[in-house]
């Protein structure tokens, strides 16, 4: 099966953005390590030190965004096959890149409050500081909870739909997979805010955009 030849611009394009935000993705993973910074935020430390968890938050909303043309190339490429079944992981997927935004928007707001937290002699102040970080930081824990399960459902409808078409049936099981682990650790099977079955489900999910991004972009 052949891609219409008149979206194989977007499929071209699509297939960089996916290559991009897997980039973007062991970037972020990286950042964690060299700014020994920790995944579970907590009020002080963003407060204290706010350059390294906005930064990687930063970084992070920008490889989301990458995945929006991504996906269009991915719809593109997989119409003929499944339609529906693509319309559906698309409208998915495309809300889970909204409740990313939200959830690193809420954290990247956060910058200037430290300022005048950090400037602050006054304990009631910096308690309130403290409450107002405490629920930005709740929020973006529970629109990326929200984000990690429409991604990971959208992703297992895209490797149910790719066993047919112009992709292997190998990428379609990985990209099931990674669906499933992202998934589950995401549900709390390990009781954690970010479980290794999630980590290990985003690594999964990095390569097989790598792969597809490949492929989608010699489609166009």
């Amino acid at each position: 099966m052949s891609v219409d030849p008149s979206w194989k611009g977007v499929c071209k394009v699509g297939g960089l953005s996916l290559l991009a935000g897997a980039f973007v993705l062991f970037l972020f993973f990286l950042g964690l390590l060299i700014l020994q910074t920790s995944p579970t935020l907590t009020p002080e430390m963003v407060l204290d030190n706010p350059v390294p968890p906005v930064s990687l938050y930063a970084l992070a909303a920008f490889g989301e965004l990458l995945l929006m043309p991504g996906m269009l190339g991915l719809y593109f490429s997989l119409e003929n096959v499944k339609k529906t079944h693509m319309l559906m992981a698309t409208a998915l997927w495309m809300v889970a890149i909204f409740s990313f935004l939200v959830s690193r928007s809420q954290i990247i707001s956060l910058l200037p409050i430290s300022g005048s937290y950090q400037a602050t002699t006054s304990e009631t102040m910096k308690a309130a500081y403290l409450v107002s970080a405490e629920h930005a930081i709740e929020l973006s824990n529970v629109f990326a909870e929200m984000a990690l399960m429409f991604l990971a459902v959208a992703s297992i409808i895209i490797g149910l739909v790719m066993r047919k078409g112009v992709f292997s049936k190998g990428i379609s099981y990985l990209v099931m997979i990674a669906g499933i682990l992202t998934l589950l650790g995401t549900m709390g099977v390990l009781l954690e805010p970010l479980t290794i079955l999630t980590v290990f489900g985003l690594v999964l999910s990095a390569i097989w955009q790598i792969v597809v991004g490949i492929k989608l972009y010699k489609l166009g």
